[in-house]
């Protein structure tokens, strides 16, 4: 659902009368490369957190980390 996020912020942004509505079509020539970056930074987030939690769990310490991820 790629658009799905685009029609949340069209919804959202309605309400505020002084967006301009045509100003949306500029946000709709961009929302591909957005909606792109949100799922590399979700990635990467998710990767993050799996370390973290690794580590906090004591599932993964330091040596076995930096030779998988060298």
């Amino acid at each position: 659902m790629q658009g799905a996020a685009f029609i949340a912020l069209v919804g959202t942004l309605i309400v505020i009368p002084t967006i301009p509505v045509a100003g949306m079509a500029l946000l709709l020539g961009i929302d591909r490369f957005m909606s792109m970056a949100r799922a590399a930074v979700n990635m990467i987030g998710n990767g993050v957190a799996t370390l973290v939690v690794a580590r906090w769990e004591r599932e993964i310490d330091r040596k076995t980390m930096q030779r998988n991820l060298a």
